[in-house]
Parts: C-alpha cells; sequence; structure tokens
C-alpha cells in the first residue's frame, strides 16, 4: 500500500511541476519594482501586485515588502491590494521604481464572511458569526481543524476526548441542547454538508471478552490539512443557523478552502519535524514502594526483584515530520492551486503510530464575460494507523488494555522470564510490553469530499446556482490478538474485523436576486435541496489459529466464527428554503430566513418541519446624530429564530426486527430466532431549539479596538429520551419526544491593535463566555421519561455504578452520588445523609476564556495562545480504580492510597472524593518566527519556525489532563467531564520551513 501511494505521490508532483514549467514562461518586457509599506512604514507582506485589466499579469510582495512585475507600456496601471488597507492604482509611466504607501480601511467591517449560502460583510451582518482566518491559525502539523478553533471564539468550546494522534474532539455551541441526540454542530466544508456521526456507533470493535482495543471514533475532517484552509466561520445563533434547518441547532461551522488567485502564480512548500512526550505522569508505586507496602500490608506477592516504572519504559518520545506542497495560477479566466500532503507521526504508545496522506485541487474559471462562473472542489485524505489498544472500558479481572496494565503491572518484575517469554502474571495480568507486537489494530480510514458549483447571473439582478456534492467515506479495521499473548492464548488467536462504509450525495438549486435601489438594497434567495446519505457496514469476530500467520488475511482458518454481523442504513433529506436581507442606507438591516425540512428519519406524521429566524441591526455610529472621536463603529443586533436536530439516527420511527443470538433446533438445524427490536412511534419528531440573542458590535479609535457582546438565551423542547413501556412487553423501551433543556449565557469577543510602529507591532484577541445549562422537563401529555443514570463507572468493584444523573432542574452532566465527608478511626470511608446520593458536581464550566497575542519585530514574529475553564468539576475514574490499598498486590495503585489513610478493607465507592475542580489555564501553542526572502533562489518569501504545544497547564487537577471527555460507556461518544484511562496527552516541540517561489 506505502509503495502504491507514493507513487500516486510522485505522479502528483510530476503533474504539478509541469504547471510550474508551462507557466513560467513569459516574453521580455520592462521591469517595474519597488516596496509596499503600511502607515507605520513596517513593510507589508502578500500584497497583491496585479496590472488593471489583465490580472493574469501580477505578483506578491516579498518578506521585505518588496515586488517586481514586467509591463508590456508606459500607460499599465498597478493595482496594489491587502486585506485591511485600501486599494491603490499607480500608473507606471516611465518609472522603475514604484513605492506605495497602502492606508488602513475598516479592516473589521469590511471583512467577508461565509454564511449559509453565499457571503456577508461583517457591517452587514443581522447574526453572530465569528470568523477565524488562516493567517490566525496556530503552527503545528499535527493539528487538527477542530484544533486551530480552540480558544479562538466566544461561546465554543472544544475540548481533545484524548492525547493520540488524530483523536476526536468535543464541540459544543452556546451548551449542550441534547442526551441521546448529537450535540456536535453540522460542519459545511465549500458549500458540502458533512455527515460527521456515521460510523461512530461502530468504534467499538469489542466482542464478548475481547474489551482490548480503541473505542473512540475517527475525526469526520481528518481528510483536511489546516494548510489548505483560508477561513472558518462559526454561525451561532438562530438567525445565522436557520438556513440549515433542522441541522442548526448545534451551530454550524463553514470551513473554506484556499483558492487560486488572480496574476499570482506561486509554488509553496513546507516542512516541519517535531518530537512529543508525554506532558504529565500518574505517579504510581515504584517497585520499592509496592515492595513495601505489599509487606506493610502483610500480603503475600510474587517479588521479581527489579524497580519498574512502566510508564517510563512502555511511553517514549515519539517523532513526527510533515511535508506540504502547493502551486497556484490565475489568470484572467481561470484560476487553480492544488496540495499534497504527507505527514507521519509516532504515537507516545510504543508500537502505535499515523499516516496522512491528503490532496486537494480547487479549479475556478470564468465565461460569459464574467456572468457565468465555475468552480471545481475536490479532496482525498487517507489516514493509515497502527493504534494502541487502549481500551476506556476496561478494569475488570477479566479485561485489559495497553494503558491498564502500565498502571497496574506488578513493578518489580522483570520483563521477561527465563524461557525469554513475556513473564505475564496469569490469568489476567499482562506484560505491558506484549501489547506492542502480540495485540494489533490496524485501521485505515479513506475520505473524498467534492463538488461542482456553478453560478449563472443570467439577467441583471438575478443569479441561478447549482451545487453539486458527493461525500465518500470508507473505513478498513483489522485486530488480532496472538495465540502467544495471555489475552488470546486460551482461544488460540483471536480476530476481529471491520468494513465500515458511508457516502452522500448532494443537490441544491438557488436563485437568487440582488438589487440597489437608491438607500435600498435588496438581497433575496430561495432554494431546493436534496441531500442522500447511506451507510453500511459488516464485521467478523473469530478465533481459534493453528498459526498467528493467518490473522485476518484467512479467517476460514479459524475453528470458530464467533460473530458474523452486517447492518445498511439510509435516509433523505429535502428541503425548501429562503432568505430575505433590506439593507437601508447602511444603518437600517433586516433579515428573514425560513427552511422547510423534510427526513426520512422521522415518524411519518412528523416528517416536515419548519425553522423560520428574524434579525434586525442598527448601525448607530452610521446615524448623522452620532458624531465620536472614540467610538468609530456601533451596531445593535437582535434576532429570533428555531432550529432543530435530526441526528438521532435511522428507523428510530419504524418497527424493526432483528435475529436473536440463541436459536431453536428443528430436524438437527439450528433455527434463527428474529424478534422485535423496537415498536413504531409515529409521532417521533424533531428536537427543536428556539433561541433569541441581543448582540451589540463596536469598534473604537478607529476600530483598532473592536469587539462584541452578545446574550442569548436558547431553549430545545422534544428531547428524544428513552422511556419505559408498560408490561407485559417483550420490548422494555422506547424512544419518545419527553424533555426539554434550557442554555442562556454571554459572550465577550475583543480584538485590540495595541501597538503599530515601523519595526514593532503588537495585536491582541481575546474571548470570554458564560453558559448556564438546565434540563426543565422529562416528559409530556403522553410520556413520561425516569431520572436517567448516565456515565458508567469503570474499573474492578465499580461496575453497576454511575457517576452522572439526567434530572430536573439540573445541568447536564450532573455527578451524582455519596458525599465524602472523611474516614473514620479504621480508615473506612464516611458519607453524609447516611450515604444517599446527592449532586456532587456539575461538567459544565461556569466560564471559558481565550487570549491569543502576536508581536513582530522586524522579522521577527512571537505568536502565544492560551485557553482556560473555570468551575468545571472532573469525575478521575481512574484514580477511584487505582486509590484503594485492597487491589494489592494484584493490581498497583497511586503513590497517594499510602497515605490517604484508607483501609485495606474499605471496598471501592463512587463518591465525591474522586470529582475534582477541573478549571485550568492552558498555554496552548507558541510559535517564534523569522521571515526572510531569498532573491537568488527565486523565493520570494520564507519562515523559519519554532512551534510549542502545550507547553503548560496550571490546574489543581491530580489526573493526566483536566480537558478529557472519555468513552466510558463503548457506544462511540465521549461522556462530558469523566476521565478513565485516557490516553496521555503530549507536549510537543517543532521546527518547521515554509518558502514561497
Amino acid at each position: 500500500m506505502k509503495d502504491k501511494l507514493g507513487k500516486v505521490f510522485r505522479a502528483l508532483c510530476l503533474v504539478m511541476t509541469m504547471f510550474i514549467a508551462q507557466n513560467i514562461v513569459a516574453q521580455e518586457k520592462a521591469k517595474v519594482s519597488g516596496i509596499v509599506t503600511g502607515e507605520g512604514n513596517e513593510p507589508l507582506i502578500g500584497v497583491s501586485v496585479i496590472t488593471k485589466g489583465n490580472s493574469s499579469v501580477g505578483t506578491v510582495t516579498d518578506a521585505d515588502g518588496k515586488y517586481s512585475v514586467e509591463v508590456s507600456s508606459p500607460g499599465t496601471v498597478l493595482v496594489f491590494s491587502y486585506l485591511g488597507y485600501e486599494t491603490t492604482e499607480r500608473m507606471v509611466g516611465s518609472k522603475r521604481t514604484i513605492n506605495v504607501l497602502l492606508k488602513s480601511s475598516s479592516e473589521n467591517l469590511d471583512e467577508v464572511v461565509v454564511v449559509g449560502y453565499g457571503t456577508m460583510k461583517k457591517s452587514d451582518l443581522t447574526g453572530s458569526v465569528s470568523k477565524l482566518s488562516s493567517d490566525q491559525f496556530k503552527s503545528g502539523n499535527d493539528l487538527s481543524a477542530q484544533q486551530l478553533m480552540q480558544g479562538a471564539f466566544a461561546g465554543v468550546n472544544i475540548s481533545q476526548n484524548s492525547g493520540k494522534p488524530g483523536g476526536s474532539t468535543t464541540i459544543r455551541v452556546r451548551g449542550g441542547t441534547s442526551v441521546n441526540a448529537s450535540n456536535e454542530p453540522l460542519y459545511v466544508i465549500d458549500g458540502v454538508p458533512i455527515d460527521a456521526t456515521a460510523g461512530a456507533g461502530q468504534a467499538n470493535i469489542s466482542t464478548y471478552n475481547n474489551d482490548f482495543f480503541d473505542q473512540e471514533a475517527a475525526n469526520p475532517l481528518s481528510m483536511l490539512n489546516p494548510n489548505d484552509i483560508e477561513s472558518i466561520d462559526v454561525l451561532k445563533d438562530a438567525s445565522a443557523t436557520a438556513i440549515y434547518g433542522s441541522r442548526g441547532a448545534n451551530g454550524v461551522i463553514m470551513i473554506t478552502t484556499k483558492k487560486g488567485k488572480a496574476g499570482v502564480q506561486q509554488l509553496d512548500y513546507g516542512y516541519s519535524i517535531g518530537f512529543s512526550s508525554q506532558a504529565k505522569k500518574l505517579d504510581m508505586l515504584s517497585g520499592n514502594q509496592y515492595r513495601e507496602a505489599c509487606k506493610k500490608l502483610g500480603v503475600s506477592f510474587n517479588d521479581g526483584g527489579e524497580n519498574h516504572n512502566w510508564q517510563d519504559e512502555v511511553l517514549r518520545t515519539a517523532v513526527q515530520q510533515s511535508h506540504f506542497l502547493s502551486f497556484m495560477s490565475g489568470g484572467e479566466y481561470t484560476n487553480y492551486r492544488a496540495s499534497l500532503n504527507y505527514s507521519d507521526q509516532d504515537a507516545l504508545m510504543r508500537g502505535s503510530y499515523q499516516e496522512n496522506y491528503s490532496g486537494r485541487i480547487n479549479i475556478n474559471h470564468s465565461a460569459l464575460d464574467g456572468k457565468l462562473k465555475l468552480a471545481l472542489n475536490m479532496n482525498y485524505g487517507e489516514t493509515h494507523a497502527n493504534q494502541a489498544p487502549v481500551s476506556s472500558t476496561v478494569g475488570s479481572e477479566m479485561g485489559s488494555s495497553m494503558l491498564y496494565e502500565i498502571y497496574v503491572f506488578n513493578p518489580t518484575l522483570p520483563v521477561r522470564n527465563e524461557n525469554g517469554d513475556f513473564n505475564d502474571v496469569a490469568p489476567y495480568r499482562v506484560q505491558p510490553f506484549s501489547f506492542e507486537n502480540e495485540l494489533i489494530d490496524k485501521r485505515v480510514n479513506k475520505r473524498f469530499i467534492g463538488n461542482l458549483k456553478a453560478d449563472w447571473n443570467f439577467y441583471k439582478p438575478f443569479t441561478f446556482e447549482l451545487n453539486l456534492g458527493y461525500t465518500n467515506n470508507t473505513q478498513d479495521r483489522n485486530a488480532y490478538i496472538s495465540k502467544s499473548n495471555l489475552l488470546g492464548n486460551s482461544t488460540g488467536g483471536r480476530v476481529t474485523t471491520q468494513r465500515l462504509k458511508d457516502y452522500s450525495k448532494l443537490m441544491e438549486m438557488v436563485l437568487k436576486y440582488d438589487q440597489t435601489f437608491g438607500l435600498h438594497t435588496i438581497n433575496a434567495m430561495a432554494g431546493y435541496s436534496y441531500q442522500y446519505f447511506w451507510n453500511e457496514g459488516l464485521s467478523t469476530a473469530a478465533y481459534g489459529f493453528l498459526t498467528d500467520d493467518f490473522k485476518w488475511y484467512n479467517i476460514a482458518a479459524a475453528q470458530t466464527i464467533e460473530s458474523n454481523t452486517s447492518y445498511a442504513e439510509s435516509n433523505k433529506l429535502i428541503s425548501f428554503y429562503g432568505r430575505l436581507n433590506y439593507n437601508y442606507g447602511g444603518r437600517y438591516l433586516f433579515t428573514a430566513t425560513v427552511r422547510r425540512d423534510g427526513s426520512s428519519r422521522f415518524g411519518k406524521d412528523n416528517r416536515w418541519g419548519t425553522f423560520p429566524s428574524f434579525a434586525g441591526s442598527w448601525r448607530i455610529s452610521q446615524e448623522k446624530f452620532f458624531n465620536s472621536n472614540v467610538v468609530s463603529n456601533l451596531k445593535l443586533r437582535a434576532s429570533w429564530g428555531r432550529t432543530g436536530n435530526q441526528e438521532i439516527g435511522n428507523y428510530n420511527s419504524i418497527s424493526t426486527l432483528g435475529a436473536a443470538s440463541w436459536g431453536y433446533i428443528f430436524g438437527g438445524e439450528k433455527k434463527t430466532v428474529v424478534l422485535p427490536q423496537q415498536y413504531a412511534n409515529p409521532d417521533l419528531k424533531w428536537e427543536t431549539t428556539t433561541q433569541t440573542d441581543i448582540g451589540l458590535d463596536f469598534g473604537l479609535f478607529n476600530n483598532r479596538i473592536r469587539g462584541s457582546i452578545d446574550w442569548y438565551y436558547k431553549k430545545t423542547k422534544d428531547l428524544l429520551l428513552t422511556v419505559a413501556v408498560p408490561s407485559p412487553s417483550l420490548i422494555t423501551s422506547q424512544l419518545a419526544n419527553v424533555g426539554a433543556v434550557r442554555n442562556t449565557g454571554l459572550e465577550i469577543e475583543l480584538s485590540a491593535d495595541l501597538m503599530s510602529k515601523k519595526d514593532f507591532s503588537w495585536d491582541a484577541t481575546l474571548n470570554f463566555a458564560t453558559n448556564s445549562n438546565k434540563l426543565t422537563s422529562l416528559s409530556n401529555s403522553k410520556w413520561s421519561g425516569d431520572e436517567v443514570l448516565w456515565a458508567p463507572c469503570n474499573g474492578q468493584g465499580l461496575a453497576g455504578q454511575y457517576s452522572q444523573l439526567i434530572m430536573v432542574g439540573e445541568p447536564l452532566g450532573t455527578f451524582y452520588g455519596k458525599r465524602f465527608i472523611g474516614l473514620d478511626e479504621n480508615g473506612m470511608e464516611m458519607y453524609a445523609n447516611d450515604g444517599k446520593p446527592e449532586i456532587i458536581g456539575c461538567a459544565q464550566p461556569d466560564f471559558t476564556y481565550g487570549i491569543a497575542t502576536t508581536l513582530r519585530y522586524k522579522n521577527w514574529s512571537l505568536a502565544l495562545n492560551f485557553r482556560g475553564s473555570q468551575g468545571n468539576d472532573v469525575y478521575n475514574n481512574t484514580a477511584n480504580n487505582f486509590m484503594y490499598l485492597n487491589s494489592l498486590p494484584g493490581r498497583n495503585v497511586l503513590a497517594g492510597a499510602l497515605t490517604s489513610g484508607i483501609s485495606s478493607n474499605q471496598a471501592k465507592t463512587y463518591s465525591s472524593q474522586f470529582i475534582e475542580d477541573g478549571s485550568f489555564f492552558r498555554l496552548d501553542n507558541l510559535t517564534l518566527g523569522y521571515d526572510f526572502s531569498l532573491p537568488v533562489l527565486k523565493i520570494t518569501h520564507a519562515r523559519a519556525y519554532f512551534t510549542a504545544q502545550n507547553l503548560f497547564c496550571i490546574t489543581g487537577y491530580d489526573g493526566l489532563d483536566p480537558e478529557v471527555n472519555t468513552d466510558t460507556s463503548g457506544r462511540g461518544a465521549s461522556v462530558l467531564g469523566v476521565d478513565y484511562l485516557s490516553y496521555p496527552r503530549s507536549r510537543t516541540f517543532l521546527f518547521g520551513v515554509n518558502v514561497t517561489f
């Protein structure tokens, strides 16, 4: 596979080289050069310089603000344009040197943001939309698209679910709105909505007595390389998200990729190499401490005479590297940009790694005198991973994983016994080093997304748009437990194979109208959308092999086929939508949106839903009576709207049948039993969110300080919950709309150009957000839901206990259990109220914040990104399992167990003792860079940089990291605020260079 991919990679490089050769040939012309500077006389990098009337001729300024362009005649006019500055024109005449001073424009007001089915100037927005441009991105080749957004937006809480390469994230836009349905936002990439949840429920490949492998779902944006992203826009309020109707309740994230530029021929190459190590380790007993503790307790144990720290020995310093190549070219009619990316990243766990391959090409073409515009966007990515067996649901004597054994394995024993075999402790404890080669988990993800878009301005103010999109994702996963390993020798080796596939087809037709009548501007659109989703999979588990060589290559060689399952699902979404924008004199702006969605996922009586929104804004600073030398921009916004959530899975509204694992014997043959799985519910309908938003946008001192303040109130009704079916019934539960939840909060975003001198500049951004979440109902007129036990506790002795309770009047993520009040004289735990469960914490933060600042001195720059959370609690399930001395000698314990005072006779109990304050302040990213140029080598711009990621985290949390959400249920969905055997977070140092030709 690697050889084939290498050939493809080299072939694509050859094609791009041919493009370069084709475009560097030019006839001899007069050369004009100069320097472009800003108002502080600082050189401006990347200013577009093109000839007026012929955009195919042009260039961009280098790191020193210098440019050089060939012109055909003295009458040629050069056009200088740069984001945040006024466009300037200069006639060449007889001059051969033209230096230009660009004046600042109202950057924040003229900035274009992406909204549903179009773009708008930020000054014309009536809704709450936040934007992150590529020049604001953090550095790092291992960053996902979600990590680029961490700490960048108020009201958008993003946390990594683990520290593994390519790990998934949890995103909440203005709080969670659902219990059983997805809380993740909708992703729209270049106009194509993607299904981010397909296959997530199948992430757990465990079967009976085989709960050892990674259960984390794949990142749905893994095919996107940060170097290809132009901007990320987050639509937060209902006015902005209602255009996506039934998929807008959790917010919408619009991702726009980079395109070719008219008059620019540019080749970019980037390389980086990095080193990662574990940021923090658990303080488990060393070999000497373990030996002394067992002797003190008077328990017999197997003393191997050694002193190991398995975390130090099994975890490693991981190396990563990345190559990125892109080429863009543009003429008067056609622009294109193509890119290739390759990265490989060793993981902290021995034997695990990840390789990523991706390629993208965007082509834009204009015809019919600019009236017809065509755009083709295609992206393909592959991820090849050898995953460490790091299950997050193990802990009983019948389960294990690599991380679990690193913590609990006897630290006095040698790695191998006298026979040279791994020194396991039968029947349960597995030598940690054996996992590297004897438990194999290979996963290959292939993702494609593409669309063809046509815009035809067929008659003055009218434009017709057609968008055809297609996505295709596959996952091949093969896991094998060697028969030589303690976990596999009793069954003669065990194999599990999994094949998942999903695709979607999209067709959208939109008619737009844009016209200005004096002071009146009307922008309207009406559209139709059809999207079809298909999701299928199959899985096979088998055991009993004569040799480990068979693995998954020949399952027929297995003695027993343990399970053989398959499924196929589909759903359709048909939509009609429209939007009307009215602008009077740039002062009064109104927006009305409506979308009518029909989804096959819901009951026959509720398949269609209507989602309207209304918004208005008043640009007070544009009024004649407004005259201020301090306030340069002031706009008041208000909006109301209704959105939905259709991410409930397929076939939940209809009766379904399923094959049982048992059957009857008739005539010597087994007959499979087919039983009902669920009853039909024709009343099943959307979870509906109604949201009100009031906001204020402002700019001070000619917009050197700018920001926004938003207050919102969100109420979600018709929550989908599982309710009990009256007995007697073969089916005991039913999915129904019975609940309601409320979110309300405050968001503040602030940006400032703190200093701008000739050789020095300093800018900073700050965001702050609060969100109050409360479940307000668990019943309706037909159904009555019970309080729901949530987030199962894991670990030996903790099975059957739950850490959270979904209850009316409290937030989602409420921890519920015994309140620990201390120890008695015998070291036994004591609890308040005779041990009756009560509320003991909440995973929801009081507020979150992010700080980003950049300092530039001449060619040097320093960028810092900080992020924090305050008031959120974390259940340290890991400590709950490892803090009790009664685990000795079979399982090692935390060093704190020796000084905790807890008796060795105390049984493990879930209580407030293990609910910890998860507040933190983190330096996410630090980048020091130097910009320069090498004209001798035709390098117009180069940048060398050093980046440190996760440099420090200030927190009182005792676990590995307070920012963690573990899938303790094994369902492929992480639980908010629970930490159990989480993959260690790394601290990474990167060195890289980017060059532009």
